[in-house]
């Protein structure tokens, strides 16, 4: 605080003169898919050192912050060029992308309250709001270019796949040169992963603290919303667990009832669209997409989905029960609360009892405001719900699980760290789960006699 504005001056050009120099790609970096370590390391220290200066000069001495930031190289900027594709071409991204996600955190995460004064967070803030359009188009842009490159990767490896089972080999029985080109794809694939993994980071922070239009607000192709909808598809680099947790910031936010219903919407055919993606995975691997392995390897999305799902509704009761469609029990918004709350309902089914687990609270709300309980919008999905906990309240027995025995003895395992666990988790939800049983009972008798 005690520079002068010219050594200000000097010490912020020397900042973004070492970024550009790490982001301008090398001779050798142009055909290098894979990011350098100790570049990536030297990335991340110099993207800290940006984000502190930008939160003590931004926007009053540094106007021309986001565009030293999001210009290409080639003009003077960080970000990389139009098209490029990632690993050592986007290291630069990699600088932008994580001083963003810092200063955000700075000037909203309670945790740094005493870090940055309050006129100063809110200086940066209205700066950066100001030139949003500087900053949303370039970060859609790349997702969109990440997530091409990723689905191209994917299809040649595909491909190359089936022209070995078409040839009665496998991947073992590559040439050396076939091995190369497969393994060049693996590459890209990770690689346009981690890129789309780092911009999710960033993008929830935006969905968490930045105004909710940086994110619902559709313009020039421009779709934030569409495009956490759609990654929901992704298994890559936990693209779609990243896509989850962008929505469940949204989720806890005051969305206004356009907003809302939008989601609540959009969620069911997208959640359609990423369970036959799913189903098409599991069919190339020659498995049964309902498997055991597959159920494992998918409960970290699922559980989050679930507890995502679930936010959404607890966070904004007052649109189900001030809205006069739901209210009457027919139009369109009825029509999309009743559609979605089946999806939840339907995500009770599963096999682990934690997915249901995420769900109890909405549950017990829903039954408890007389609001809704006065419209028929729940009775369809009682009795799923009904038997979706009665089912899971039984104990199991973890003998069962150390041993083997259990059918889904793995899924088991992935869902609770040891019996301790379990049993601290069983409790709560027995606890929980006898007020839903009550409620149930003193609003749908007959639901809860068939039980």
């Amino acid at each position: 605080n005690g520079l002068s504005d010219s050594d200000r001056g000097q010490l912020r050009t020397s900042i973004v003169t070492a970024a550009r120099q790490l982001a301008m790609p090398s001779a050798a970096d142009v055909s290098n898919i894979k990011m350098d370590e100790s570049k990536r390391i030297l990335a991340m220290k110099i993207a800290v050192l940006l984000a502190d200066l930008a939160t003590r000069e931004f926007p009053q001495r540094w106007q021309t912050f986001v565009r030293d930031l999001l210009a290409p190289v080639s003009s003077g900027g960080i970000w990389c060029e139009p098209g490029a594709d990632a690993g050592a071409n986007t290291i630069g991204v990699k600088i932008c992308l994580e001083c963003l996600k810092l200063i955000t955190e700075d000037c909203t995460d309670s945790d740094f309250n005493a870090k940055i004064s309050t006129v100063r967070r809110n200086d940066i803030l209205l700066g950066f709001n100001e030139v949003t359009r500087q900053i949303l188009p370039p970060l859609f842009e790349l997702l969109s270019k990440q997530y091409g490159d990723l689905n191209n990767a994917k299809n040649t490896l595909t491909q190359m796949n089936q022209y070995l089972a078409s040839s009665g080999r496998t991947t073992a029985q590559m040439s050396p040169e076939e091995k190369s080109q497969y393994q060049t794809q693996l590459d890209k694939r990770d690689a346009a992963g981690t890129l789309l993994a780092d911009v999710l980071g960033t993008i929830e922070k935006f969905c968490q603290s930045m105004p909710l239009d940086w994110m619902f607000k559709v313009e020039n192709g421009v779709d934030f919303v569409a495009a956490l909808l759609h990654l929901l598809q992704e298994d890559v680099a936990k693209v779609q667990v990243l896509s989850v947790a962008c929505l469940k910031q949204l989720a806890i936010r005051k969305l206004d009832q356009d907003q809302w219903y939008r989601v609540i919407s959009s969620l069911p055919s997208a959640l359609f669209e990423a369970s036959q993606a799913s189903a098409k995975r599991a069919n190339e691997r020659g498995i049964d997409p309902n498997c055991i392995e597959m159920l494992v390897e998918q409960l970290e999305y699922h559980r989050s989905l679930s507890r995502m799902g679930s936010m959404l509704v607890m966070c904004h009761l007052a649109h189900i029960t001030a809205d006069k469609d739901v209210s009457s029990g027919k139009g369109p918004k009825f029509e999309a609360v009743s559609r979605y709350l089946r999806l939840l309902s339907e995500m009770m089914s599963h096999q682990s009892g934690v997915i249901c687990g995420e769900q109890i609270n909405m549950w017990v709300g829903l039954l408890r405001d007389p609001a809704i309980v006065r419209t028929n919008v729940l009775s369809p999905h009682l009795s799923r719900v009904l038997n979706a906990y009665m089912t899971h309240v039984v104990k199991i027995r973890w003998d069962d699980v150390w041993d083997q025995n259990h059918i889904y003895a793995s899924l088991i395992e992935a869902s609770w760290d040891d019996d301790d666990e379990y049993h601290d988790w069983l409790g709560n939800l027995r606890s929980k789960a006898s007020q839903l049983f009550r409620a149930i009972g003193s609003t749908e008798p007959e639901i809860a006699a068939t039980a």
